[in-house]
C-alpha cells in the first residue's frame, strides 16, 4: 500500500515509522523546512518539503498513485482541504484526517472524508489503555476508527470460564427483545466472531461454554471495550 501523509508532527512521524516497519510505501509531505531537516537524517527521502494544499507539491509526493492520503496537520481546516483535494483532484480511494475540535467530525464526514480521528480522544484512549493495562490485543480497526477487532485469551481465573456466551449476554438469547432494550445493553455494539480452542476455530453460539485458555475474537467499540473485558475476566 502506498500512503501519503501530510504533516510531520508527532502523529505523522510515528505513523510513518509504523507504516515503514510494516513494509508499506510512505511519503511524508511537510511544510516546515525545520521539521524536514530534523527528519531527513532519520527517515531519508520519504520526507518531502512542500505544502499539502498545493497541487504541484501533492503531485511531487506521488499522490496520483496513492492508495490512501492521511492529513495530520495541526489545523482542522487544512486537513479538510487536503482530503477534499485528494478525493476530487486526484481520485484517491481513501482519505483519513485528524481533528482537534470534535464539532468538526460530522462536517468532515458529510464532506466526504472517509475516516475522521479525534486526536484528543485518541490520546485519552491510549492513556486509559496504559493505566488499566487491558490485555485485549487490538488486531484492526473496522471502518470507524472507534470500532475494532480484538482478541483475548480467557485467563485461568476468569469469572467467565464455565459460563455460556448466552449467560454472559455476549450473545443475545432473546432476538425479540423489547424496543429500547438495546440502550441498556452494555454490549449493544459488541459481538464475538470466533472462539479458538486447542487450535481449532469454533463458531460462537449462545450455548457455548467458555473455557480457560480459549482465545476469543470479537468486534467491539471504544465505548464498550471495558464492559466486554469486565464480563470476560472480572478483572477490570
Amino acid at each position: 500500500m502506498f500512503v501519503v501523509i501530510v504533516g510531520c508532527n508527532s502523529t505523522g512521524y510515528h505513523l510513518a515509522k509504523l507504516l515503514l516497519v510494516a513494509q508499506h510505501e510512505v511519503v511524508v509531505l511537510e511544510k516546515s523546512l525545520a521539521r524536514c531537516q530534523r527528519l531527513w537524517d532519520e527517515l531519508g527521502s520519504v520526507v518531502i518539503h512542500g505544502d499539502g494544499t498545493d497541487l504541484v507539491d501533492l503531485r511531487r509526493a506521488g499522490i496520483t498513485r496513492a492508495d490512501t492520503v492521511v492529513a495530520v496537520t495541526d489545523k482542522d481546516e487544512t486537513n479538510l482541504v487536503i482530503c477534499q483535494m485528494a478525493k476530487h483532484a486526484f481520485s484517491v480511494d481513501r482519505t483519513v484526517a485528524t481533528i482537534k475540535d470534535t464539532k468538526n467530525h460530522t462536517v468532515f464526514r458529510i464532506l466526504g472524508v472517509d475516516s475522521v480521528v479525534n486526536s484528543g480522544d485518541l490520546v485519552l484512549d491510549i492513556l486509559e489503555r496504559t493505566i488499566v493495562e487491558s490485555s485485549f490485543n487490538h488486531l484492526s480497526t473496522l471502518g470507524d476508527p472507534n470500532t475494532f477487532l480484538v482478541s483475548l485469551t480467557i485467563p485461568d481465573d476468569a469469572s467467565a470460564a464455565g459460563k455460556t456466551l448466552g449467560e454472559l449476554k455476549i450473545i443475545r438469547v432473546d432476538r425479540n427483545s423489547a424496543p429500547g432494550s438495546e440502550e441498556q445493553n452494555p454490549l449493544s455494539q459488541s459481538f464475538p466472531c470466533v472462539v479458538v480452542r486447542g487450535g481449532k476455530p469454533l463458531a460462537p453460539i449462545a450455548e457455548m461454554v467458555l473455557e480457560a485458555r480459549d482465545e476469543l475474537f470479537a468486534v467491539t467499540t471504544s465505548e464498550e471495550e471495558s464492559n466486554l473485558y469486565d464480563i470476560l475476566t472480572g478483572i477490570w
